[in-house]
This record gives C-alpha cells, sequence and structure tokens, in this order.
C-alpha cells in the first residue's frame, strides 16, 4: 500500500523564527504602506535629481560654462557732478543738465570683424555720426612726413607750418590725430578717394575711431551725446545684438546759461587728455580716462573744487553686458563738487558789455571816416578798490564757450582764429598795451615821493620841447605835448587834469650829464635860448616804482590763466631784448608818458589805479567770493588780500587824486562835461589816455589807442572802471562815453541817449 507524501513549505530556519500571526490593527498596517510610498517617491525625485545634475554637469556643460564666464561682476564709476559756478547774487553762469548719450565699450566689442562692423555701421546709421579725417601718426612715411603733411594741408586748406606743429610737434602720445570732424556724406567721399596717394592720411568712421584711440578700454567711452530719448530707448532695447554698447540717461553735460558775455571769465570744459590724465594717477588718481577737465577761466583755475569726487559701484552684467544686478552694499555715493560763487554781477556785467560793444562800433564808423584801420575789440573793467573784487570783466569780441562743450566745427574754429580781432583772447588779462597817458597818475605818485617835484611846482608847457645831443646845441630830437600850442604854466594837479606830455617829461627825465657833455641834461622852449634843466626819475627809479609799488611788469595773480607780464623797460632789458639797443635819454621821455617800450594790461593798470582810488593799498584782484555746498549754504569765503601797501606819502596820493578829479570838474580837463548819463550828483575822478602807435608824421600818429580809467564817489571810492578801445582814436572822445554807461548803470541812473 503505497504511503501518501504530505506537501511541505521550505522555509529558511532563521526566516522560520520571524513568522508569527499578523495580529497589528489596520491602521499600523496603514502607515506602514504610507512609509513604503514616501520612500517610493523620495527615491524616484533623488533620482531625477541625479539624471537632472548628470544633463546640467555632462551634456549641458558647455552651454553653462560660457553663461557663467557671461555673468560677471565689474566695478563702474558714478560721475560726480560738477559744481556751479553763480554770480555774487546767485544767478547761475554754468551748470549741469542730464543728456541721454550712447557709449561703446572697447573691451566689450566683438571681435569678429563681421559682426563688429555690422554694430558700427548701425551705430552710424542710428546716431547720424559723421565721419572723420585723421592722420594715423605711426603710419606716415619715415622721412616724408612734412611732404605728406604739405599735401593734405594743400588738400583741406590749413596753414601747411600750423598742420605740422600740431601733427609732428604737439606733444601728444595719440596715435591718431584728428584733422577735420564732421564731414558731409559729400566731403568724406571727395577725401576718401583723394588720400588714398597719401600714406598715414585715413576718413574713418567715428566707431571706428573710438574703438582704435581707446584699445581694449574696459569702460564706457562716449560716442556721441544728446541722443534723441526716441533712439537712445531703442538702441536700448536692442542690447542684445549690439554688444559692447551702452546707453544712458545719467550723462551730465556743461550749460553756460548766462550767454557769451561770460566765457572770458568762465572758459568752458573739454576732453581730459591722454597726458593730464597720466599726470594725475591714470587709474590711480582722482581722473577718469574719459573725463571733461576745465579749460580757461574760472573752469581750469577752480578745476579741484569744482570736480568732486566720483564714486563706484559694483553691476553684475551677462554676456552681451547687459546689467542685471547691483551689489548696493558695495556701493560709494560720488561728491559733487562745490558750488564757485563769483564777485561778478550778471547784470551790471551785460550791461558793461552792451556799452562796449556800442563804444566800438561808434569808434570804428569814425575810424572808417577818417581812413583808419577798423576797430573791432575793447575791454571793460569795474574792480572795487575797498577789496579787489571784481565787478565786472569784459573783452570783445568774445567766443561762444557752449559750442566747445556740444562740439565746434572746425570751420567755426578756424573763423575764431582766424578773426583779425582775437575773440579768444582775453584782453583784459592778456592784452599787453602801451597805457599813454593814464600811467601819469601812477608816475605822479612816484614824483612827488620822491621829491623830484613839488605840488606847487611848474612847468612851462609851449607845445614841444627839443633835446639837444652831445656837441650840438643847435640839434637835437623834439618832443611834442598833445596841444599844439601847449598849457603855459603847470603844477602837478592842474598837470594832470589836462595831460601835459611836457610836464611829465619832466618828471620822467632824470638829471644827469653825458659823457663828453658840458652841461647836464637839459632841454630847450621854442624860441627861447635859456637852457631847462631835468631833474626827473630817471629809468631806474621809475622801474623800481612801477614794478615795486604799482605792480606792473608782473601777473596780478588773478584767478585766469594765461595772464600777462606787460614790460617795465629799462637799459638791461632793452639791450637784452631783440632790439639789441642802448638805452637813451628819449627812451625814458617816452616811458614818462606811457609810450615807448612800456606796456602793461587794462588789470594791471586798473589794480594800480585803485590803490591811488582808495588811499594806497594795492588789493590782488579776484573773481571768487565764496565756496557753497549743494544746499547753498557757504562752507568758504576768501577775503580781501592785500599785497602792498604804497610807500608813498597820504599827502602825495591825495594831491593825484585832485588832479584826476580836476580831469572831470575843470573846465580845461580833458574829461570834462562827458558824464551826462551818470550826472553831477556822483562825483568822478578819472584820466584819460590815448597811446599812439604805428609812424608819426610831423610829431603825430594816425592811429592811438584809447584809454580812460576812473573811480566813483570821489571821496568814497566803490568802483574804479577803465576802458580800453584799441586803435579806437582820442580816450577822451571814445572811451569816456563808454565809462559813463558803465558808471550809470552802477549807480542805477536811467539810460539816456548820448
Amino acid at each position: 500500500m503505497r504511503r501518501g507524501h504530505k506537501r511541505m513549505e521550505l522555509v529558511r530556519p532563521a526566516d522560520r523564527k520571524r513568522r508569527r500571526a499578523d495580529n497589528r490593527p489596520d491602521d499600523a498596517v496603514f502607515l506602514t504602506r504610507r512609509a513604503f510610498l514616501l520612500k517610493g517617491l523620495f527615491l524616484s525625485g533623488f533620482g531625477a535629481l541625479v539624471a537632472k545634475l548628470f544633463k546640467m554637469q555632462v551634456i549641458d556643460a558647455a552651454e553653462y560654462e560660457l553663461a557663467a564666464a557671461g555673468n560677471q561682476f565689474r566695478d563702474e564709476p558714478i560721475r560726480a557732478p560738477r559744481g556751479l559756478i553763480v554770480d555774487r547774487n546767485g544767478n547761475v553762469l554754468a551748470e549741469n543738465r542730464i543728456s541721454w548719450t550712447v557709449s561703446v565699450v572697447p573691451a566689450l566689442f566683438p571681435d569678429d570683424s563681421e559682426e563688429a562692423d555690422a554694430i558700427a555701421e548701425q551705430l552710424v546709421r542710428l546716431l547720424d555720426l559723421r565721419d572723420l579725417l585723421v592722420v594715423r601718426r605711426s603710419a606716415l612715411p619715415e622721412g616724408s612726413e612734412e611732404y605728406v603733411l604739405r599735401e593734405l594741408a594743400a588738400l583741406v586748406g590749413i596753414e601747411p607750418a600750423r598742420l605740422l606743429g600740431s601733427v609732428l610737434r604737439s606733444g601728444s602720445s595719440d596715435d591718431l590725430y584728428i584733422i577735420r570732424e564732421d564731414l558731409s556724406p559729400e566731403e568724406a567721399a571727395r577725401l576718401r578717394e583723394e588720400v588714398k596717394r597719401l600714406p598715414g592720411v585715413h576718413v574713418m568712421d567715428r566707431v571706428r575711431y573710438t574703438l582704435e584711440a581707446n584699445p581694449g578700454a574696459p569702460r564706457p567711452v562716449l560716442l556721441k551725446k544728446d541722443v534723441d530719448r526716441e533712439v537712445a530707448l531703442a538702441i536700448e532695447g536692442n542690447r542684445l545684438y549690439l554688444k559692447g554698447v551702452e546707453v544712458s540717461d545719467e550723462t551730465l553735460v556743461r550749460q553756460y546759461p548766462a550767454g557769451p558775455e561770460f566765457s572770458h571769465i568762465l572758459g568752458y570744459v573739454g576732453p581730459i587728455t591722454k597726458e593730464e590724465y597720466e599726470a594725475a594717477g591714470g587709474p590711480d588718481g582722482n581722473y577718469l580716462f574719459d573725463d571733461w577737465v576745465g579749460r580757461g577761466g574760472i573752469e581750469e583755475h577752480m578745476e579741484g573744487v569744482l570736480r568732486g569726487q566720483h564714486g563706484l559701484r559694483w553691476v553684475q552684467v551677462d554676456a552681451h553686458g547687459v546689467k542685471v544686478n547691483e551689489l548696493e552694499s558695495l556701493r560709494q555715493d560720488p561728491q559733487p563738487g562745490h558750488t564757485v560763487v563769483l564777485t561778478i554781477d550778471r547784470d551790471f556785467q551785460l550791461k558793461a558789455t552792451e556799452a562796449l560793444r556800442e563804444g566800438i562800433a561808434a569808434a570804428n564808423e569814425a575810424a572808417m571816416k577818417d581812413g583808419r584801420d577798423p576797430v573791432g575789440s575793447g575791454v571793460v573793467i569795474a574792480l572795487d578798490p575797498r577789496t579787489g573784487a571784481i565787478l565786472a570783466l569784459v573783452s570783445w569780441p568774445t567766443f561762444d564757450n557752449q559750442l566747445f562743450v556740444d562740439g565746434i566745427s572746425q570751420e567755426q574754429y578756424d573763423a575764431y582764429l582766424n578773426d583779425p580781432f582775437k575773440p579768444l583772447t582775453n584782453f583784459a588779462i592778456s592784452g599787453e598795451f602801451p597805457p599813454g597817458s593814464v600811467i601819469k597818475p601812477l608816475l605822479a605818485c612816484l614824483g612827488l615821493e620822491a621829491g623830484v617835484i613839488g605840488p606847487q611846482d611848474h612847468v612851462y608847457c609851449a607845445g614841444q620841447i627839443r633835446v639837444p645831443v652831445v656837441g650840438d646845441e643847435s640839434g637835437g630830437q623834439y618832443y611834442y605835448c598833445w596841444v599844439q600850442n601847449g598849457h603855459g604854466a603847470v603844477a602837478m594837479e592842474e598837470a594832470i587834469a589836462v595831460s601835459c606830455d611836457v610836464y611829465f617829461y619832466n618828471v620822467g627825465a632824470p638829471n644827469q650829464q653825458a659823457e663828453g657833455a658840458d652841461l647836464p641834461l637839459h632841454y630847450y622852449n621854442p624860441g627861447d635860448p635859456q637852457p631847462y634843466f631835468f631833474h626827473g626819475l630817471g629809468i631806474d627809479r621809475i622801474h623800481e616804482g612801477l614794478t615795486k609799488e604799482f605792480r606792473l611788469g608782473a601777473p596780478t595773480g588773478i584767478e585766469l590763466a594765461s595772464e600777462a607780464s606787460g614790460v617795465v623797460p629799462n637799459p638791461k632789458w632793452l639791450f637784452q631784448s631783440p632790439l639789441r639797443e642802448y638805452w637813451s635819454v628819449g627812451d625814458t621821455i617816452n616811458v614818462s608818458i606811457g609810450q615807448g617800450h612800456l606796456s602793461c594790461t587794462p588789470l594791471q593798470l586798473t589794480c594800480g589805479i585803485a590803490a591811488i582810488a582808495n588811499g594806497g593799498t594795492y588789493y590782488r584782484p579776484r573773481l571768487v567770493e565764496a565756496l557753497a555746498d549743494g544746499a547753498g549754504n557757504i562752507i568758504r569765503r576768501f577775503e580781501p588780500e592785500v599785497v602792498h601797501r604804497l610807500n608813498v606819502a597820504p599827502e602825495h596820493i591825495e594831491t593825484v587824486r585832485r588832479g584826476m578829479r580836476r580831469t572831470i570838474t575843470d573846465r580845461i580837463g580833458t574829461a570834462y562835461g562827458k558824464f551826462p548819463r551818470t550826472g553831477d550828483d556822483i562825483p568822478i575822478a578819472g584820466k584819460t589816455g590815448t597811446a599812439e602807435y604805428g609812424v608819426a608824421v610831423d610829431g603825430k600818429y594816425r592811429q592811438s589807442h584809447a584809454w580812460f580809467t576812473a573811480f566813483a564817489p570821489y571821496d568814497d571810492p566803490e568802483i574804479v572802471v577803465t576802458v580800453l578801445i584799441p586803435a579806437g582814436g582820442e580816450g577822451a572822445v571814445v572811451s569816456t562815453p563808454v565809462a559813463d554807461a558803465v558808471l550809470a548803470a552802477y549807480f542805477g541812473k536811467t539810460p539816456q541817449a548820448v
């Protein structure tokens, strides 16, 4: 009988011990299943993450490396607003306005030539950029540089010597030198063909020039300012396709709202040169490589306080140079420049300018009728003799300083350079002229103090004198007074009032005896055989007095660049000059009436007269009154600076002042009745001057500079006015009406027709 087999489940011993009846509650079973589900989800998520990382680190590694390289941090300057310039009443003379600008960052501009050319063409078209004519110095053929530049000069109508000096001897290290800007399309096309025969000469578009002139620059270089807002926004909206191009609405552009009448005072701002940038410390200095700095005037003199201190921010940019973020914690805010408060009165300056223009026009009309040289320039200076503060300073013609900021055309610049009346020259401080008779009050002080003549000593003027030469008493040189028949016997006050030349010949010519002469230096009056001996200062004492007491022959120290020194001659100067001549008594006689080799600037003369007006104190003339912060609070005030006190007794100064007063009040005074606008209620003292030049005929000159200087009120002067109209004629006729209008404006008198 078969035995039946029973089926058995094979279980490992170890497992058998664990098997038990499942007596757990239902909720416990559910929790275990939930945990199992969560574990599954975790494992699947982790797997997805691993897969993503694998894709990023292996499959897409190159793409992410490129994006990471493009998202970089760079420092970016925050330009400091340049300080304002205001007049004494707070009227703005120089300020800043916001401008849309487009710049290029050479370091970010595409290396691919096709892409770079495409961007350049787009910018030229959108911004209406015109081509430039440039010389690449390094490409000029060695040994033939002058030939190429002379050919170029003939091509564009530039004086060859000026072009050679600019390109070859300018001292600039820049390789590219601009000859012409803003070429019309027709002119650019013509020149592009014609310069093919001139190696080193090129017609370039503005973008290419900017990139080549600033190779690899890491910061934006200005391409164009005052871009139309719609154009700027269009460029900004396409930045993705314009690599290395930046648009900004934060650029500040200098603006001169008061007009050209202030150009000689203010100057202007212009791009910093490479040499200036390096001299200022380069990247470690206080300037950016594309900064603008003061050029002339107050803008240049006060550069240190006007420019402020640039700030800095760190920005994150993507591969296309687009800013995506800023690290605010690292931001350094800029410090704005200080406001410069001037001593000038804006409205008074404008009135003085108008008075001068009218005077120049009248003088030119008279000159044309008389067949003399045309008249087109002049100077008015108004100064407070109590402090040295300049109230008005006008040099005409002037120039438009805004053009030098916004972009002056070559034609306009050439017009300035070729203007015979030199509008770029500030004649008030840089013009050197013979002072003529306005020097007589200064020489009168020196003569009285030295005792060579007394206040009541009379000199007889017969209209001329003859100074014999050694060995020939019947011959010699004639020296004339401006009044042909003479003034008769005059003392100091009257001599000043009538401006007697013969009297001042005696103040100047010394009591000395020439070698081989039988008598000391002397002269003869017409028809009188009696010799009259000189007892004057002599050139050495004249030179010492004018230079030490009245500070002629040296800059005054006003806060303006390019101030001239003038010339106070003496024998040493004459012998060492290009003339290589020996001094003669005739030279001394000429200097005694402000002629000959003597020259000064209108400002120097004004300061000397101011020292007489105030009783003997020479102040340094000044244009800057104070510095203020952005809120207008004064942070520094510049006090009057006493340079020197005249070593002239008060009674002698008062004698000279009375003589100047009699110039206005005496019927025989040279400026009597010349002040209808100012009126008699404002007591004025003054001195006329007619400085002759050119060739004399019978002792008379056809050409002369018209001077007049005055102070008022006489008893307590608060203003000195000097007027000069070069080639204008007689000072009493031409310059006194200008001074009258200026004084009337200062004292608030109602304008009247003259």
